[in-house]
């Protein structure tokens, strides 16, 4: 029997050659290329038979084709629809460019030769623009435009795609563009709370620094000038200081300086400072620097301190007397000038640093202090320092410095605090400085 001869609707590929027909039945497809008309015909077809993608699938990202040929547009778009990808197109540079700076795109398919805005011409705008910059950029081209598109890829194209497309290049340059995209965004999310949490840390610190300020005492004039200088290093330290009145006859001046710095050693510096301001150690003689020094370091083992531990100058002077008395736990020492002499006087003590060891024995020297004395009582930082010719400045020079300051006019500390600034080339100080001048 005779085969019956199959309906025309039923031969192969016959409901692919209707929308051929259709998209080259226009004025623009009639004027296309053999070359063009063979490949678009080829994924037309490749598309048609495919299955439809289901329309509950999530969108991949959100794409940007500019191409003035309808054609590679056309299919571009169909293809990258069939992947999941949100797709909408433009035709110019300018309107493009109004569509990118007006909505989220995660990528942008841009033809290299747009005679409105060329490719490289759009990525020297999109690069200045902070919300675009990080937008990729792929260029579409045709095979005789290498030269173009390697000047576009210097300029920070991402990627390129040659016409006619191959659906599987395609596919693959465009999600690894998107993958890169996604981690860059990731990054950048990354970045960005990396910054939020540095500006809070910052703010606690200063926070923290301002509120370790406020427990220093003011200075005053009478019945001595006393007066003094904080200057923090970058990093929230471990250095405060204080003196008062223990009664009307005896007044206590001290400085500590905690090992390290950062919110763990300006915590222990708070606390240390708290006692000494309040004289809060049950049975302790605060007119006894050797009775401070053993009580406080009873009160700071550095086991308990996450290993921290800290120097102490302890002073008191007796008005009525004109003698000071004072122990140190591993401070340097006080420095006393005295009318007439050219060097100053080390009042120094021998001691462990506070924490270091139970049981430590804080012995106490006495000094007499002559009518028109000035004393110093600084931590380390005034004088660890490194010169500009990267040498390091010592103690003895920076008792040397504090010895020939005029004696018949009244200290400058904010003239002294300058010169210790320009030693260390007035670069940021690397540990706090703390200063603190009697004139008797």
């Amino acid at each position: 029997m005779d085969a019956k001869p199959e309906p025309a609707g039923k031969r192969p590929g016959a409901g692919a050659r209707r929308p051929l027909d259709q998209l080259f039945g226009t004025e623009e497809g009639k004027t296309a290329s053999k070359r063009v008309r063979s490949s678009v015909g080829r994924q037309l077809f490749e598309f048609v038979l495919e299955k439809p993608a289901a329309s509950h699938a999530p969108i991949l990202g959100r794409l940007l084709i500019v191409d003035n040929d309808q054609l590679s547009r056309d299919i571009l778009s169909r293809n990258l629809k069939r992947e999941g990808y949100a797709v909408e197109m433009e035709t110019d540079g300018p309107a493009a460019l109004a569509r990118l700076g007006s909505g989220k795109f995660d990528l942008v398919l841009w033809e290299v030769t747009l005679p409105t805005l060329s490719g490289f011409d759009l990525l020297s705008r999109i690069k200045k623009e902070a919300a675009l910059r990080h937008i990729p950029v792929v260029l579409l081209s045709e095979q005789a435009e290498t030269e173009n598109v390697i000047r576009c890829l210097e300029a920070g194209a991402e990627d390129y795609l040659s016409k006619p497309f191959n659906p599987a290049l395609l596919k693959a340059r465009i999600r690894g563009c998107m993958e890169r995209k996604a981690l860059r965004d990731q990054e950048q999310r990354l970045l960005a709370t990396i910054k939020v949490q540095q500006e809070r840390l910052a703010a606690e610190l200063n926070e923290a620094s301002a509120y370790l300020r406020s427990l220093l005492p003011a200075p005053f004039t009478e019945p001595f000038a006393i007066d003094w200088r904080f200057l923090p290093s970058s990093e929230l330290g471990g250095d405060s200081f204080g003196y008062r009145w223990i009664d009307d006859d005896h007044f206590a001046l001290y400085l500590l300086d905690v090992c390290g710095h950062g919110v763990g050693a300006a915590l222990l510096s708070v606390a240390a400072l708290n006692v000494l301001r309040s004289g809060a150690m049950q049975g302790t003689d605060f007119r006894n620097p050797e009775a401070v020094l053993s009580a406080i370091n009873r009160a700071f083992p550095m086991e308990e301190q996450n290993d921290r531990y800290f120097t102490l100058w302890y002073g008191v002077y007796q008005r009525s007397t004109r003698k000071i008395v004072y122990g140190s736990g591993g401070h340097p020492p006080a420095l006393l000038v005295v009318p007439g002499e050219d060097t100053p006087k080390r009042l120094a003590a021998r001691g462990m640093m506070i924490g270091g060891m139970p049981g430590s024995r804080y012995p106490t020297q006495s000094n007499e202090i002559p009518p028109g004395s000035r004393l110093f009582l600084f931590c380390d930082g005034a004088y660890e320092l490194t010169r500009p010719d990267g040498k390091a400045y010592t103690f003895d020079e920076f008792a040397e410095l504090l010895g020939k300051l005029p004696a018949n006019i009244p200290i400058d500390l904010d003239r002294l605090v300058a010169q210790i600034r320009l030693l260390n080339d007035s670069k940021p100080l690397d540990d706090d400085l703390s200063l603190i001048t009697i004139q008797f």
